[in-house]
């Protein structure tokens, strides 16, 4: 009886991540609030450090580094671009849970199973959200948002999370993993509904990227059922979603104003290379000066669809550059940490894999779009980089 009460106990000091990790996934404020108010709670009734260990990790200070400095810079810029101060400051207030998780997680394998359960559950929620709300628009499914794109995107970040939990308690929590594979199922025929071209491309990468690390973790059962998941979706869309897949792929992306978006972009970073236009003035510039010469005729676009090329536009050298030195140091973290782990155990399969292809899918879904700068996007990214980190602290411990 006294396990089973240690037990439960264990369980309900899980539950303010569990709603942390929920709250980003459907970007709600008021869960935020509440996850951390619980959290506060239980620590005073355990009288335990509010603080949790990676908060004074070493790699967590560094990588708070890297991220403030990345917003310096950004900040430097408004002086000389009449930038949008404003802006950049709730930027700052979406990196929050990246803080959260640093007070709430505790490296190791109950932190990560419980990620796992509140991706899982976002992906619910979000599931019942476009069910509630079956919007489309030239044969394309927008579900509650103004975008099927960024209906796209946050599935094409979430599903990496969900697929390797799979691969991992396939076998020691069986019910569970495939109650996860159907919730998986499901949640790509949505993205395929959304016509993303981005986002199918996005899942393509990081689906035979997760392919190589279950085989290097030498899972030949699991190996299968994902070639043959695969092998089934390819059939299912050429049998039942021709229409929605070609009226897609076979655009002349000239005709979509893509390239002339690009274009544009590129032209605003030669007239302004040093400090950009100034944060949020991209829209106001490019209906200015380049609206009129789109070949779709679109309006009202705020961004050249490419994450990398609006930082260049809007602040420039100064403020890429510290983004760009934020990415190689996530990128050095993360191969750092594998490395380490396979150092130990060439048959590893670390949950930095899963929650590091699902960072990586946030990058390659930013090569065509600009989903980053929504607050359900970068509330996602800062969650998963904290996870990410917490899973290397948990590596370096192992090791």
């Amino acid at each position: 009886m006294a396990k089973f009460l240690i037990k439960q106990a264990a369980c309900f000091r899980q539950i303010p991540l569990l709603l942390l990790v929920i709250s980003c996934g459907i970007s709600s404020g008021t869960l935020m609030t509440i996850a951390v108010l619980m959290h506060i709670i239980i620590c005073r009734y355990d009288k335990t450090p509010v603080l949790g260990a990676l908060a004074y990790s070493r790699l967590f200070r560094h990588s708070l580094f890297f991220v403030l400095f990345a917003f310096a810079c950004a900040f430097i810029t408004v002086p000389f671009n009449d930038g949008n101060v404003s802006l950049l400051l709730k930027y700052m207030g979406r990196a929050l849970p990246f803080l959260f998780i640093a007070i709430m997680a505790k490296p190791g394998e109950d932190t990560f199973r419980t990620a796992w359960y509140g991706i899982l559950c976002s992906l619910f929620c979000l599931l019942i959200m476009v069910i509630q709300h079956p919007v489309w628009d030239v044969q394309r499914l927008h579900g509650p948002f103004g975008s099927p794109n960024t209906l796209a995107g946050l599935i094409a970040v979430m599903i990496p999370v969900a697929m390797f939990g799979f691969v991992k308690y396939r076998k020691s929590s069986c019910y569970r993993a495939w109650a996860a594979a159907a919730l998986v199922v499901s949640s790509l025929l949505v993205l395929l509904c959304t016509g993303s071209r981005n986002a199918y491309g996005t899942f393509a990468v990081t689906f035979l990227l997760l392919m190589y690390f279950v085989y290097r973790y030498r899972d030949w059962g699991a190996l299968r059922i994902l070639g043959a998941a695969m092998l089934i979706a390819l059939v299912t869309i050429a049998l039942f979603a021709p229409s929605i897949l070609m009226q897609r792929m076979d655009r002349d992306l000239e005709k979509d104003g893509r390239v002339y978006l690009v274009q544009s972009g590129i032209q605003i970073a030669k007239e302004h290379p040093w400090v950009g236009i100034g944060a949020g003035n991209w829209g106001h510039v490019y209906k200015e000066r380049f609206e009129a010469g789109n070949p779709n005729r679109e309006k009202d676009i705020q961004s050249p669809h490419n994450l990398y090329l609006h930082i260049f536009d809007e602040t420039g050298l100064i403020g890429s550059a510290g983004f760009l030195l934020l990415m190689a140091h996530q990128m050095k973290v993360l191969y750092t940490a594998l490395q380490r782990a396979y150092a130990r155990n060439r048959t590893a399969f670390p949950w930095l894999i899963g929650f590091g292809l699902s960072v990586a899918a946030v990058y390659l879904f930013g090569v065509f779009d600009y989903g980053f700068f929504s607050r359900h996007m970068m509330q996602l990214y800062w969650l998963l980089w904290g996870l990410c980190l917490c899973a290397a602290e948990s590596t370096r411990k192992e090791s």
